[in-house]
């Protein structure tokens, strides 16, 4: 399950959004501890996959969501309260646009330069320790980190760095390596430019399609979706899976003894109605281990 960080200073909806998205409505009061939720993307696609099949149960792709407690911008967040975002996927900022005083571009800006001012101190002092013949580090990854940190001091985030250097860098706690995406929360200041990928709205009128789509996104995952008996499911993978690790979400087996899998994009499905007319007309595509599933696909795995 993906674990999404709502991160944002006081008073700018966060918890709010989180309530929204989890149903949860207790708290906690420990101000470093996160308030932990899960939150179900019904997802429209899956649906009206579930009414054509006839499947009985649709079960939903879900996401861990932890709100962190805000804190006034004026005091910033310590370090023992950043580091708890190292057991998110994701950092999702929340900036407030519900009112004329709202500046959600220097929000937003702010909040980015909290991170990038920890994973600055944080590669100054890995680096100061690797002196003493690179102790604990690999010269690729010294060399990786003072890309990484003339990269932080042009203000830009580390998850720009290429995938091979960012998985040089995985297990080394920085934030900005992750990715970052940013929502506005409310309408009110038009127009106005943000440096990362956003959604502007309404939390009471919150399209949840679209935050989980955006989310998708930025997570740089696809969807794709099994009928099996009476039950329809939507499943989310990297998209750089391969059709044997993609089986592997839905069962180790199945990836074990993966032969091939059989893919239908839900449009032609919704069209053609019916998964064995679709066979029997070519329309199937067969993939082996090592093919990549699309985005939107239903797919059928066949295993040893």
């Amino acid at each position: 399950m993906y674990k999404i960080a709502f991160f944002g200073y006081s008073y700018s909806g966060k918890t709010t959004l989180f309530r929204k998205i989890t149903g949860k409505t207790d708290d906690t009061y420990d101000p470093l501890k996160p308030n932990v939720g899960i939150g179900r993307f019904r997802d429209g696609v899956l649906e009206r996959i579930a009414e054509i099949s006839g499947a009985k149960k649709v079960v939903y792709p879900e996401f861990e969501f932890f709100d962190f407690k805000g804190v006034p911008a004026a005091i910033g967040f310590s370090d023992d309260y950043l580091k708890h975002l190292f057991e998110t996927e994701i950092i999702v900022c929340i900036v407030k646009n519900f009112d004329g005083e709202s500046e959600p571009e220097k929000e937003a800006g702010s909040l980015l330069m909290e991170l990038i001012f920890y994973d600055t101190e944080r590669i100054e002092n890995l680096l100061s320790r690797a002196d003493s013949a690179y102790k604990g580090l690999s010269q690729q990854q010294v060399k990786v980190l003072e890309a990484g940190l003339k990269l932080l001091t042009e203000e830009k985030l580390l998850n720009s760095l290429d995938e091979q250097d960012k998985k040089l860098l995985k297990g080394i706690e920085i934030l900005t390596i992750k990715p970052v995406f940013v929502y506005v929360n409310g309408t009110t200041k038009k127009p106005f430019t943000l440096p990362l990928p956003h959604i502007n709205q309404e939390i009471e009128t919150l399209d949840e399609e679209l935050f989980y789509n955006s989310i998708i996104q930025a997570l740089s995952l696809i969807t794709f979706y099994t009928i099996k008996g009476d039950i329809a499911q939507g499943w989310l993978v990297p998209e750089s899976f391969t059709a044997k690790q993609a089986a592997g979400k839905v069962h180790q087996d199945i990836e074990k003894g993966f032969i091939r899998a059989a893919t239908l994009h839900f449009k032609d499905y919704i069209e053609i109605k019916d998964w064995h007319k679709a066979k029997t007309s070519g329309l199937l595509k067969f993939l082996g281990s090592n093919s990549n599933i699309a985005n939107r696909d239903i797919v059928e795995f066949y295993f040893h």
